[in-house]
């Protein structure tokens, strides 16, 4: 699992979006708004293509939580990611 191309992780301020690009140019019809968390998630699957499972030990070792916790997070944080088409399954 990873973001589909094209989308691109943006900070204004102390503030996280996720927009699409297009030939340079930015999209902002659709913009998601991530927090600090959110936001570094984000930029960890763009790394690379990781499960959910990977992504949850990366939350553990990251934040110092409990791992039940972690996996809860994770799965709701991608499953809002991808009700919103923003993630490339096809691997």
């Amino acid at each position: 699992m990873r973001p589909k191309k094209g989308l691109e992780l943006r900070q204004i301020g102390n503030r996280y979006i996720i927009v699409k690009v297009c030939d340079d140019l930015v999209n902002m019809t659709d913009v998601f708004t991530l927090n600090r968390t959110a936001a570094k998630l984000w930029q960890r699957m763009g790394e690379g293509c990781f499960t959910a499972e990977e992504l949850a030990q990366w939350l553990c070792d990251a934040y110092d939580v409990d791992s039940d916790v972690a996996q809860a997070d994770i799965n709701r944080q991608l499953a809002e990611w991808e009700d919103y088409g923003l993630l490339d399954n096809s691997l």
